[in-house]
């Protein structure tokens, strides 16, 4: 059988004299941002991508996201893998100096999204001319995934909705980390992000004036001591072993400094990494909300909003890219992630239905790509797009190894 060291050369021969194209997508993509839920020109863009390689593509019907195929079996493939990417932007204003900064004023990829499309459509540009050079070791079956609302932990189960895994039997995905150095690959068995709640809470009192509140029913007392008593019950009733990560993003109260208002409301995320802490966690706040109802006589609702679960990676298909990323790159190339992140992805949608695995692909080189995410300040080193999607498509090919043993699914 074909060896990878037959064909890597070849994968690395092919993927070369494309990463000036690359960095041009990805340019286009930081200039272009567009916010969850109106990724539209972004959509078309990419489906343009995928239509020069000849690739058909699948948009579902209110336009945004996409899926594109890439299939070199003479008859119907056994076996699927996706690769996934996500599209959406940030509600940050782009404070870089570069001339491929964001034209969209308060909109910015500061999360690397920007980045992660681009892989993607590298990743199957690559595999897409070794086919056509007749250069693959044996026949593959890979789809792309665009998704649409990553930020709002909505995107994922939108393309689920419209069949973006009809026949999939596992899926990568990838995710920019500005604390690693280009070449470098993060990887972690088991859980890699933690699970996260959005949290609305609302308490409606009683206002009046502001010189007489023993008159009123005062919700921004109440809502002030809701908040310390979440911060202070929570590290008492969660076990210290079991992380949980609760933080208040949004509080707002009144008009006037001389008006008690007659409802204050707050927005935050609750992060956990089990399902016994957040279980043991909701039922804090709940009661925080019936003890604040009692002590200040007002009425406290507590909602729960977005969610995405843990992202729990396949222990095999993390194999997979070990594997891969030592013959592509080298063993010193991976650097095994101690702890999971408390942040969350909703790419965990997509694992309640099939093995899937998440890899960080590191983007900080000596002048740029140190910035955090989520910063307006946020860039990469755009060499990290070339291993990224050499990683990508390398991983594609070593699924359909036929000396491999595959992954037992349901589809299989």
């Amino acid at each position: 059988m074909t060896d990878s060291q037959t064909w890597l050369p070849q994968l690395n021969e092919v993927a070369k004299p494309l990463h000036a194209d690359w960095v041009s997508m990805r340019r286009y993509l930081h200039q272009n941002p567009e916010l969850s839920d109106s990724e539209y020109r972004t959509t078309e863009y990419l489906t343009c991508a995928f239509t020069k390689l000849g690739l058909p593509t699948h948009i579902p019907i209110d336009k945004r996201g996409l899926t594109a195929d890439l299939v070199t079996f003479k008859h119907d493939p056994n076996r699927w893998i996706a690769i996934r990417g996500d599209i959406d932007a940030l509600p940050i204003s782009d404070a870089k100096a570069v001339d491929y900064r964001s034209t969209c004023e308060g909109v910015m990829h500061a999360c690397g999204h920007d980045v992660h499309a681009t892989v993607v459509v590298a990743a199957m540009q690559i595999l897409t001319a070794m086919h056509k050079a007749d250069r693959l070791p044996w026949p593959i079956a890979a789809r792309a995934i665009l998704q649409p609302s990553e930020e709002l932990a909505t995107g994922a189960r939108y393309m689920i909705h419209h069949h973006a895994l009809r026949d999939i039997d596992a899926i990568l995905a990838l995710h920019v980390d500005p604390t690693r150095s280009v070449g470098c690959i993060g990887l972690r068995h088991g859980t890699l992000t933690a699970a996260c709640d959005a949290i609305h809470v609302t308490i409606t009192g009683n206002g009046g004036h502001g010189a007489r509140p023993h008159l009123t029913n005062d919700p921004i007392d109440a809502i002030t001591h809701w908040v310390q008593s979440a911060f202070r019950r929570l590290g008492r009733t969660v076990n210290a072993h079991q992380t949980v990560v609760f933080s208040v993003g949004e509080l707002h109260a009144g008009h006037s400094t001389n008006v008690i208002p007659d409802s204050a409301a707050l927005s935050g995320s609750l992060r956990s990494l089990d399902a016994h802490s957040r279980r043991i966690a909701l039922e804090t706040l709940e009661d925080v909300c019936r003890a604040t109802e009692i002590e200040n006589n007002c009425k406290v609702k507590m909602e729960l909003g977005f969610s995405a679960p843990a992202v729990i990676n396949d222990d095999s298909l993390v194999d997979l890219l070990t594997d891969t990323a030592t013959a592509a790159f080298t063993a010193g190339a991976i650097e095994w992630i101690d702890e999971p992140s408390m942040g969350s992805e909703d790419f965990s949608y997509y694992l309640k239905q099939i093995p899937g695995a998440m890899f960080r692909l590191g983007v900080a080189g000596d002048q740029v790509g140190h910035a955090p995410l989520h910063t307006p300040a946020f860039d990469i080193d755009e060499q990290a797009i070339m291993v990224g999607a050499k990683l990508f498509a390398a991983s594609v090919i070593a699924y359909f190894d036929p000396n491999r043993t595959p992954i037992p699914t349901e589809n299989a």
